[in-house]
């Protein structure tokens, strides 16, 4: 590999890392608000709390900055008014009147020190006339607070322990400063109702979080009494609206699968499968919705090699898809059974099948508006892969798959399918289009082909590490007994570039035909189900009956 290509794969693995890092994050931050519905109120709650405390907040600053403002004003009026008295007798020395003045601001008990300084700073006159022609000491602690109309405002403390607020202001004459005057105003009424809010907003922060625990305590209790019930009332459950449930088929993390018959009051019964919710995800938005996307997908499928949906809905709270019953086993229970690579001719005819209902699902359009609905299955993998026990080869689950008709419920930089079934453009975050099933495909066939998978992942960065780099040898050198051109149709589908690949399952299918033509292959259903009954029918464990 030269410099450059290197150089070009490290960065493209360093941004899925940090894109897979970054998803990883947001996915769980994700995951806990559309989870449980507790989680929901629990995130609501806070959210709630946070607002109404900012709010309070709110409402007690503008009030302490009304207080605080109307403090200042007040001592900024007495400065000035202090100031205009002084100016006349501060130039003739007049004492008498500036005692005088002194004497009128010090009518207000709030009013700690006043002084009136001449040009020098020298004391004239002073509530303390023990002070008179001494030097103004400054205070403790000065912090300059504002200026208002040329009043200098400060934050003191007098005698070094009582909070103090200092009005300055210049004395002039025609321009001329000819002195000063000094107020200092006791601030501990301001004090107490700063002090008084603050304590009310933390009482305030206090007692609505304890409101909204007790609030969100109750609901979620309420709450979890009904789902409790609800859940008791579903795993109870043994008939969902027209469908008998008879039969648990297999159940998984999120939906149990169940044998059913469809009884109408005319006496019509048909057996079909029933895949269910599981009862604690019954609240879960963000699978419901997965789950209602896959069923609107898949009903739009009709096709001989897809399994079919036959009815969905919501009845007493159990979300539901009503399929066909596809009577047998996946392809990777097969596989697992086998234990070695399949006759050439079955694994052809498998891979006909399968690459006739790709392609359908890929082709399909609108029925009203006849626009390419662009389906991708995106997870192609032999456990998707139904064989029935007459012989019928059926593609299913169309849970994670992308169509224009429907909105993504995806992330970005999110690996979606198996990751043994992964294409080389899906782990390096490129655009996806209905090739990544084409090279899946291929992945199935050479697995088919050679008995075993062709590689295996603990993880997505190890995926995203290993695929767009490893060398696939081709299927040939695994089953030398193979034709040169089913080889070469393997491959082809594994091709990395999507211009070598195949462009449509059609052209695959196509091939395979003609090369099932050439070698004379003769193998139909009805082979097929001679091999599932032989292995498959005797050996059937008797699923689980509904309680």
């Amino acid at each position: 590999m030269s410099a450059s290509e290197k150089a070009s794969t490290t960065m493209m693995w360093i941004k899925q890392l940090s894109t897979t890092t970054i998803n990883s994050v947001t996915g769980k931050v994700k995951a806990f608000m559309s989870g449980s519905p507790i989680k929901r109120h629990v995130a609501v709650g806070v959210a709630a709390w946070m607002v109404l405390n900012l709010i309070v907040f709110l409402i007690l600053q503008g009030k302490i900055d009304s207080a605080e403002k109307t403090f200042f004003n007040k001592g900024v009026d007495v400065a000035l008014g202090l100031s205009d008295k002084s100016g006349s007798p501060i130039l003739s020395t007049d004492i008498l009147s500036l005692t005088v003045a002194i004497r009128e601001v010090m009518a207000n008990p709030e009013i700690r020190y006043a002084a009136i300084l001449d040009h020098q700073d020298t004391i004239l006159a002073h509530s303390d006339p023990s002070k008179i022609n001494l030097k103004l000491k400054p205070t403790a602690a000065e912090t300059t607070i504002d200026t208002i109309n040329g009043v200098q405002i400060t934050s003191a403390k007098a005698d070094g322990q009582t909070q103090v607020m200092t009005f300055e202001n210049d004395v002039t004459y025609s321009g001329v400063k000819i002195g000063r005057v000094s107020i200092g105003w006791g601030a501990q009424k301001l004090a107490a109702s700063v002090k008084a809010y603050h304590l009310f907003m933390m009482v305030s922060l206090v007692f609505s979080l304890a409101a909204i625990a007790c609030t969100l305590f109750l609901l979620e209790r309420t709450l979890k009494k009904r789902a409790l019930a609800r859940q008791k009332a579903m795993e109870g459950m043994t008939r969902i609206g027209p469908y008998l449930l008879t039969r648990k088929i297999a159940q998984g993390g999120m939906a149990e699968l169940y044998l059913a018959d469809y009884l109408r009051e005319d006496g019509f019964r048909k057996t079909v499968a029933v895949k269910k919710v599981l009862p604690h995800l019954a609240d879960n938005r963000d699978f419901i919705d997965m789950f209602i996307r896959e069923a609107r997908l898949a009903a739009l499928l009709q096709h001989p090699n897809v399994v079919q949906i036959a009815d969905f809905g919501k009845i007493q709270n159990a979300y539901f898809i009503a399929m066909e019953y596809v009577d047998g086993k996946n392809l990777a229970e097969i596989m697992g059974f086998i234990k070695k690579g399949l006759p050439v001719d079955m694994a052809v005819f498998l891979i006909l099948q399968i690459s006739s209902g790709l392609h359908y699902s890929h082709a399909r359009r609108d029925d009203k508006t006849g626009t390419p609905l662009n389906i991708i299955h995106r997870d192609i993998s032999p456990q998707n892969i139904l064989i029935s026990l007459n012989g019928e080869v059926k593609l299913s689950d169309f849970g994670i798959s992308k169509a224009t008709s429907e909105p993504s419920l995806t992330q970005a930089g999110v690996i979606k399918g198996k990751l043994s079934y992964l294409s080389p453009e899906q782990v390096m975050g490129q655009a996806v289009t209905h090739q990544i099933d084409i090279y899946a495909l291929g992945l199935v066939f050479y697995e088919i082909l050679s008995g075993s998978r062709l590689y295996r992942f603990a993880n997505d960065i190890e995926a995203i590490r290993t695929i767009p780099q490893m060398t696939i040898p081709p299927i040939i050198t695994k089953r030398p007994d193979i034709p040169q051109g089913l080889n070469d149709i393997v491959m082809k589908c594994l091709e990395k570039s999507t211009v070598k690949r195949y462009q449509t399952a059609l052209e695959l299918n196509n091939d395979l035909l003609k090369l099932k033509n050439h070698l004379g292959i003769t193998y139909d259903a009805s082979d097929l189900a001679l091999f599932m009954r032989a292995n498959f029918e005797k050996a059937e464990a008797e699923p689980e009956p509904v309680a």
